[in-house]
């Protein structure tokens, strides 16, 4: 299995390294969360103008019908400079969404506005006090939804909502909301990264079903965030090889007892432990998107769900372990708002909370059979292993 990006896939890369990096100086992402839109608007439009919104889209809905690999290129780009824009919750997640679940009308009609850049949905599945992967609370009675969905990443500036809710044949259905929708009362707030986040309440809120009755709504949304969770461990690399790199350029320059901070022997053996967990996560998380990669194209013996689920854990506990050490490395400074450094790390902790947190995560993939299964480092080769 081939782990490096082709020609075309590090020219994506770096045409997004270049782009966002205009966007996103030195502060940049405490600059773009703390406007209106809680991101830059203009890296948004350089983004859409370079087609990134319909990366993973079909070609017969307007997109560029990219896989996994180009969605990872894309997100690490973006990790890189912290950005804000919501290309991964805002419209890659829910294009998925709709894909799996959507009718033929609907992905006509949702997939192409999409692609264009011109809009972002935000999913609402998260509800306050309940675990990720129970029914949800939130109730469908009709074509009315009645419940509360909290945190909702970005519901301020989304034109749509995707909701799950349970309808009155006592099944999990995915339900599509106007954001002017009447009976919507929504409670801004900032996440942990400083983000944009919302509590969303519906009181008798019109809305239209996505897919029909009898699509199986829970496998969609799983195969869907399954996507969701390896996609975004590439925005972590990124995150965390620059968090590192901004780290190892602070030991160098920062003085202490007029010697810099590199000549402390114990400081430089943590950089380069923390230089080995990036490295050691970069090769799982390159390895997953690989991996559903041959899923896309048909490998029956993936699965796709525990792949995520190991690939979230470990990078995430990467993320953790980098998030705490570049701040430790910095010292009080690395704590303050000012501090770019602390941007990264905050986003890298909250990257360990999307989708159900890696706590849940982990349960998952304690409880799964895969833990009996001897790994193996190719795909297609259980004989080998096995023999």
């Amino acid at each position: 299995m081939n782990l490096e990006f082709n020609e075309d896939q590090k020219l994506l890369f770096e045409t997004v390294d270049t782009a966002v990096g205009r966007g996103y100086p030195a502060g940049g992402r405490a600059a773009a969360t703390s406007s209106e839109l809680g991101w830059n608007d203009q890296v948004w439009s350089t983004l859409g103008e370079l087609g990134l919104a319909g990366l993973p889209i079909s070609a017969d809905h307007d997109g560029a019908d990219a896989g996994p690999v180009e969605v990872y290129a894309t997100l690490e780009a973006m990790g890189k400079h912290a950005a804000a824009e919501p290309l991964l919750d805002g419209v890659f997640l829910p294009s998925w969404i709709i894909a799996e679940l959507g009718t033929d009308d609907q992905v006509k009609e949702l997939l192409p506005v999409l692609a264009a850049g011109s809009t972002t949905i935000a999913v609402a599945h998260a509800e306050p006090g309940r675990p990720w992967g129970v029914a949800p609370s939130v109730s469908a009675a009709g074509s009315a939804l009645t419940g509360v969905k909290s945190p909702v990443r970005n519901a301020d500036q989304a034109d749509k909502f995707l909701v799950t809710a349970v309808g009155e044949n006592g099944r999990t259905g995915v339900y599509l909301v106007e954001a002017t929708a009447a009976g919507i009362t929504r409670v801004d707030g900032r996440a942990a990264d400083w983000g944009h986040t919302s509590q969303v309440e519906f009181a008798g809120t019109p809305a239209v079903l996505l897919g029909t009755a009898d699509s199986d709504a829970p496998a969609g949304l799983r195969r869907a965030f399954s996507r969701a969770r390896v996609a975004v461990t590439g925005e972590a690399i990124g995150l965390m090889e620059t968090g590192l790199a901004m780290t190892v350029e602070y030991l160098k320059t920062r003085k202490q007892f007029g010697v810099p901070l590199s000549a402390f022997q114990a400081l430089v053996h943590r950089a380069a432990d923390l230089y080995a967990k990036v490295e050691l996560a970069r090769s799982l998380a390159l390895w997953a998107t690989a991996t559903v990669e041959a899923y896309d194209n048909g490998a029956s013996t993936v699965d796709l769900d525990t792949v995520a689920d190991d690939a979230f854990v470990f990078v995430c506990d990467a993320a953790t372990a980098t998030a705490e050490e570049i701040v430790q490395l910095h010292g009080g400074i690395g704590m303050t708002y000012e501090s770019e450094v602390a941007h990264h790390a905050a986003r890298l902790i909250a990257i360990t909370e999307s989708y159900g947190g890696v706590s849940a995560a982990r349960r998952r993939a304690l409880a799964s059979d895969a833990l009996l299964t001897p790994p193996s480092a190719l795909l297609n080769n259980a004989d080998a292993v096995t023999a």
